[in-house]
Parts: structure tokens; C-alpha cells; sequence
């Protein structure tokens, strides 16, 4: 019988909407769970990769070990894995439950897509993956001279352990401290003094309020403040568009997320979609506040 992937992944965030997330080469990739389908593309990622048994004795030389090894990853973790639309698997992350409350952490990228930023976003993929199924701590072995390793789970949040091996160390990342950050919604922390514009106002307004107030982009809105669309100073870099109205030159497809969601969802939002604030609208689509990095930083510090 073949393996099949946890259960436990098919309630998830990255199960119900893969993330998808831009490389540092401007490729892009989506994160998502493992399933029957994506099981075999993950087996071909690891009996391709080059040289084998080249971090912590993995994959395994053999092609018939490495295979097993793969199958055994299957059904005994719960599995993540980036895709890129023209190589299929090129990453993989992988929690084994030690028991109800912890799991080990492992994280592959293919070679040839290897410091890129394909492993640092699979590592927080990971991170919120298992604090969604419930674990408490997440904890690795990583090899004394894997700085590059080292430097992303440091950055991802995982501290070290105290260890006398003297080639491996250990790393931790406590989740209970995760659960209550992430578990924050919007409305506490967003900016209700949003600068906004009106649909109908002339693009020269617009200008003349980035250049006033120093923001980059404004919410744009129609009579009943409901959120039409966003407006940015690139839309101004053409001199043709200063005579028009800002209703023919905004960007309508916008995000945009509500006062009840989650931090977890917007820190998301903001590394996958690389935008620096999101505009928050009520269940009537009317614009009530605005949430940006510093926003999630400023109120980080403040308070916990």
C-alpha cells in the first residue's frame, strides 16, 4: 500500500489556499500541502538531487533507500512542498509528530534553487503549519557548519539548544508565545486615521496628498467610504495621467482583509504579496482603518 500524507494538513490554511510566494530571482512558486497528487514530484525532486547523502546523511545514495526514505517521510510527517510552474517539486518541509505537543523539523530545497528565499519561506510555512495543527514546540538538528541553515531558522524565530555535539547543534522554536501573537486580530492594532481618496477626485489631488503626507499609495473610495480600488505614486510616473479623474487609473483588484482577521494572516499576506499595508474594510465593504508592517512591529513592542 502506498503511503498517504497526514490527515491532519488537510484542514490547514495552505491546504484550503496555497501560498504562493515570489523568489529572490523573481520566480514564482506555491506552497502547499502534500498530497496524492504531488507525492511522486516529490520523490523525483530527491532521487534528482546532487550529491546525495549531502546534508546529515541524506537523501540516501541508493535510489531504491532514497525512495523508501521518501515514502516513509509520506506517511510519518506532515508535509509541505514548494512547486515551481516549470520544474514541479523543487522544496519540501516536513513535521514528525514526537508527540502530542512537539514535532521535528526538516526542510529541503532542490540545488539549483537553493538561496533564492525558497527555504526561508517554506521554514515559515512550517512554523504556521504547525502551530494551526496545535503543536507547542518545534525542534531541529542542524550541522555546526550549515551557517546558511542556521542564519534561516534564526530568523524564522527557532533559538538554540545547549549541546556538547560537537559537529550538530540543536534548535528550538517555542509556539506558545506564536499562539497568542498570531492569534491577534487586525481592529487592535490597524491605524483607524487612514488617508483615503475619493473616486471621483483628479489625479493632480492625489499627488498633491503623497507629496503632503509622504504615503506611497491611497485607499480609494466612493460615496458610502465602501473601498473601490488603491491608487499609487507609480500610477503618477505618466504626465498624461495628472489630467485624468482617479477613478481611470486606479488599481480595482486590490486586497484587502477584515477587522476580525488574524496577524497570522496579514504577516502572510505581506511576505507572499510583498506589499507594506492592506486596507481593512467592514462587512459592508466600507473602508474603516488601514494595517502595515510597522503597525504589526509598533504593537509587537508595545505590548508583548
Amino acid at each position: 500500500m502506498e503511503p498517504r500524507p497526514d490527515p491532519r494538513a488537510e484542514g490547514s490554511t495552505f491546504h484550503c489556499l496555497p501560498q504562493a510566494a515570489i523568489t529572490k530571482t523573481g520566480e514564482a512558486i506555491l506552497i502547499r500541502t502534500l498530497d496524492d497528487k504531488t507525492c511522486q514530484g516529490l520523490i523525483d525532486m530527491y532521487l534528482a538531487y546532487q550529491p546525495r547523502n549531502s546534508f546529515q546523511g541524506l537523501p540516501p545514495v541508493s535510489d531504491a533507500a532514497c525512495v523508501q526514505w521518501v515514502q516513509h517521510m509520506i506517511g510519518h510527517g506532515i508535509n509541505l512542498v514548494a512547486l515551481s510552474f516549470g520544474e514541479g517539486a523543487v522544496g519540501h518541509a516536513a513535521l514528525f509528530p514526537i508527540d502530542d505537543q512537539r514535532c521535528e523539523f526538516l526542510v529541503v530545497v532542490a540545488p539549483r534553487f537553493q538561496n533564492i528565499g525558497i527555504g526561508t519561506h517554506l521554514t515559515r510555512c512550517a512554523v504556521q503549519l504547525a502551530y494551526e495543527i496545535g503543536f507547542d514546540t518545534i525542534w531541529l538538528p542542524v550541522e555546526r557548519t550549515n551557517l546558511r541553515a542556521r542564519h534561516v531558522y534564526k530568523k524564522c524565530g527557532f533559538e538554540y539548544l545547549a549541546t556538547e555535539d560537537p559537529r550538530e547543534l540543536e534548535m528550538t522554536l517555542d509556539l506558545a508565545g506564536y499562539h497568542e501573537a498570531v492569534s491577534i486580530p487586525v481592529e487592535t492594532m490597524m491605524n483607524r486615521n487612514v488617508l483615503s481618496i475619493g473616486l471621483h477626485e483628479s489625479c493632480r489631488t492625489a499627488v498633491e496628498v503623497f507629496l503632503k503626507c509622504r504615503v506611497a499609495s491611497l485607499p480609494v473610495v466612493d460615496d458610502q467610504a465602501r473601498l473601490i480600488g488603491i491608487i499609487s505614486e507609480t500610477d503618477m510616473m505618466l504626465p498624461s495621467n495628472l489630467d485624468k479623474c482617479v477613478a481611470d487609473v486606479l488599481t480595482r483588484d486590490v486586497l484587502f482583509v477584515r477587522p476580525t482577521c488574524t496577524v497570522a494572516k496579514v504577516v502572510r499576506m505581506f511576505l507572499s504579496k510583498k506589499v507594506r499595508s492592506i486596507p481593512v474594510v467592514d462587512a459592508h465593504g466600507r473602508l474603516v482603518g488601514i494595517i502595515g508592517r510597522r503597525d504589526v512591529l509598533t504593537y509587537y513592542v508595545g505590548r508583548l
